[in-house]
């Protein structure tokens, strides 16, 4: 029993870290991708958090924003598929589909400090100065 509750217990550590780590590998790509330079991973009261600098393009901050989602959404997702594999694999996998669907609704929030509020706030400046929206 110990053994078993010793596999889940580490099961958890390593869904919980490697999924915000990827979260974050999701957020350095997009950078990357828009011209920012990475520079490193930053930790605060709330967990890891990407470090980069803008290189004089912040208006890019929702595309970076967008990065993560997509990268948690795509784990999540994958994590699904495993969930039809036989007991206790899906078991396991079920884990992993609940901690990245929580991870990526919370993110969605549309809260400034979250990725769902930076998006938001990108996507209202994009309209603010397409002039396509002003018909």
């Amino acid at each position: 029993m110990i053994g078993l509750t010793l596999a889940w217990v580490t099961w958890t550590i390593c869904v919980v870290g490697g999924s915000a780590l990827l979260h974050e590998f999701g957020h350095a790509w997009t950078a990357r991708a828009v011209g920012w330079k990475v520079v490193g991973l930053g930790w605060h009261w709330y967990g890891a958090a990407l470090v980069a600098d803008p290189n004089g393009r912040p208006d890019k901050l929702w595309k970076v924003a967008l990065g993560g989602l997509w990268t948690t959404a795509l784990l999540a997702l994958a994590f699904f598929a495993g969930t039809a594999l036989p007991e206790p694999a899906s078991d396991l996998f079920y884990l992993g589909f609940a901690v990245n669907a929580t991870l990526l609704l919370t993110n969605l929030v549309p809260v400034r400090r979250l990725d769902g509020g930076q998006v938001l706030a990108g996507l209202r400046q994009f309209r603010a100065h397409d002039p396509r929206s002003r018909i």
